[in-house]
């Protein structure tokens, strides 16, 4: 009988792990970025992974800027084409500006994926956005992502984690905002692919 109840219990517990897992529209995750000291070091190892064909088009109009931190959405937008040649995955970038309405993390996450939801007619795309503090020069606001459906396999839960990793490693340097985002992309797509 216990054996019974343990297989049971083991079965029920599959099945609900593989339901979490399986149908997700967006995989998504948050993360506060701290100084520590910007050190290669701390970037998480990768296996290897395989470029997806989602049958997209590269798209350099991929940089929303409403905080005005780029020199350059164009040429960004541009750089970023590198980092989709070699994973498959569309990038785009959103820097929110700060929004009184959004007082808690819940809200910009669900922001977020609404966003993504009325704005990105594919399921090819990774989402980064920045939501500004009201002091938006001298506080760091709150990151967040959203993973299209078609790049789960690129973009798994150890990918997103180094993309952090690289996020916190050029957050702090003194590169421009443009060649900050390339950096991250490019980095990002030499470590995981």
């Amino acid at each position: 009988m216990t054996a019974i109840i343990v297989v049971l219990i083991i079965l029920v517990l599959g099945v609900a792990s593989f339901t979490a897992s399986f149908g997700k529209k967006n995989q998504t995750t948050d993360v506060t970025v701290e100084n520590t000291g910007n050190s290669a070091s701390s970037v998480t190892s990768s296996s290897s992974r395989d470029k997806i064909d989602t049958d997209l088009v590269f798209d350099s109009n991929c940089i929303l800027d409403e905080l005005g931190w780029f020199d350059d959405t164009d040429a960004a937008g541009e750089s970023l084409e590198d980092f989709f040649d070699a994973t498959g995955v569309q990038p785009y970038i959103y820097f929110r500006a700060y929004d009184e309405s959004l007082t808690t993390d819940s809200e910009k996450e669900e922001y977020a994926l609404q966003w993504y939801e009325d704005n990105i007619d594919n399921e090819g795309t990774f989402l980064f956005i920045y939501f500004a503090e009201e002091d938006t020069d001298n506080d760091v606001g709150y990151m967040y992502y959203v993973c299209g459906y078609d790049i789960e396999s690129v973009m798994d839960e150890e990918a997103c984690e180094i993309f952090w990793d690289y996020v916190d490693e050029y957050w702090y340097t003194d590169l421009s905002t443009d060649d900050m985002i390339t950096e991250i992309f490019n980095s990002l797509a030499d470590a995981i692919m």
